[in-house]
């Protein structure tokens, strides 16, 4: 599998702010899928775990969310990184998204990015990282478990209606 050379830099406030909104829809809705929240109690969650997460947007302390680029500037993506997952109780580093615009999927930017990642944590000392998937999205799954991912819980649903 060939991956594409990227650079990665800080998100910028005004990116985050245009970005904040797509991204709670986009958590609420893979909830609703996955039956783990109603329509109508979706989006109001989902902004409320965004503002806990990211009280100060990409000024929060432990929080890296990057920005990943190709050498001459186009941008294909980013990734949301917390570098302690519970603070001070040793959790690794947790990718909370990554996500691969959708026209530049397939080209190894997803496996690029998931790298720098990985080196950001361990520039800052992290000797784990972790994430969750949800079971549908076999495409993000096959990335991390070729990318030397491992399950290390999972949950099951059956759906009685």
């Amino acid at each position: 599998m060939r991956m594409e050379t990227i650079t990665t830099r800080r998100m910028t406030s005004t990116e985050f702010d245009s970005l904040r909104e797509r991204l709670v829809r986009e958590y609420a809705a893979e909830h609703v899928a996955a039956g783990n929240w109603t329509p109508e109690v979706a989006e109001a969650r989902a902004a409320e775990e965004t503002q806990r997460l990211l009280p100060q947007g990409v000024d929060t302390p432990g929080v890296q969310i990057l920005m990943a680029e190709t050498p001459d500037g186009e941008t294909v993506g980013f990734v949301w990184l917390a570098l302690e997952r519970q603070p001070g109780a040793g959790g690794g580093a947790w990718i909370y998204d990554i996500e691969i615009l959708p026209e530049c999927r397939g080209r190894g930017f997803g496996r690029a990015l998931l790298a720098a990642a990985e080196s950001e944590a361990a520039a800052h000392g992290v000797d784990s990282v972790g994430l969750n998937v949800f079971g549908s999205n076999q495409v993000a799954r096959n990335l991390y478990e070729s990318a030397g991912y491992t399950i290390s819980s999972m949950q099951l649903q059956k759906q009685l209606h």
